[in-house]
């Protein structure tokens, strides 16, 4: 196994290493498997998983690149749930093969995406802070290899008084991920 390992990095090194990003282009389409780590404000644990995740950004001048993300759930029975953020990200574009980015953006919820499957439904809006970064190393001029962290932080909270009782419900959850995928110019 780490032969096969080794001859696949040789591999992307050797035709990689005069590939450089195409500035022509203004569309990228990502794929990327991801590792998330998933913990609460009231847990000392946490939980990880690993699983695959697609991204479309758009650029808007050079390096500065707007990723919107989505996500709606319908279950039968029950109210929909959604997640929808506005990122941007600057990409420090060089004649370097390897472009470094840094993301932030802001987003709101009605759920806390675990492993990007809605854990729970709220009836009040959840904020969604999003801040990252990573690498993108270019195998040639419109495909890259990508590297990522994105720290997320779900916060809100609710009170209900029905006349005989009142009650509070409070979301502060953190979720922290690497991605490992690749980016397509198009």
């Amino acid at each position: 196994m780490k032969t096969l390992q080794s001859l696949l990095l040789a591999i992307a090194i050797t035709t990689s290493l005069f590939a450089q990003p195409n500035p022509q282009n203004h569309t990228e389409v990502s794929l990327s498997g991801l590792y998330q780590n998933y913990s609460t404000a009231n847990s000392s644990t946490s939980t990880g998983a690993f699983l695959i995740s697609p991204r479309v950004g758009f650029y808007v001048i050079k390096g500065l690149e707007i990723e919107p993300e989505a996500m709606f759930m319908f279950i039968s029975g029950s109210d929909p749930v959604y997640l929808l953020n506005a990122n941007i990200s600057y990409n420090f574009i060089s004649s370097a093969k390897t472009v470094p980015f840094l993301l932030i953006g802001y987003g709101i919820a009605n759920t806390v995406p675990f492993l990007n499957v809605p854990s729970y439904r709220t009836d009040f809006g959840i904020n969604v802070f999003n801040i990252g970064g990573g690498l993108k190393t270019y195998l040639n001029e419109n495909v890259a290899l990508r590297v990522e962290y994105r720290y997320q932080r779900f916060s809100g909270q609710n009170e209900e008084n029905n006349g005989f009782y009142s009650y509070s419900q409070n979301v502060d959850n953190r979720i922290h991920t690497i991605q490992v995928g690749f980016s397509v110019l198009l």
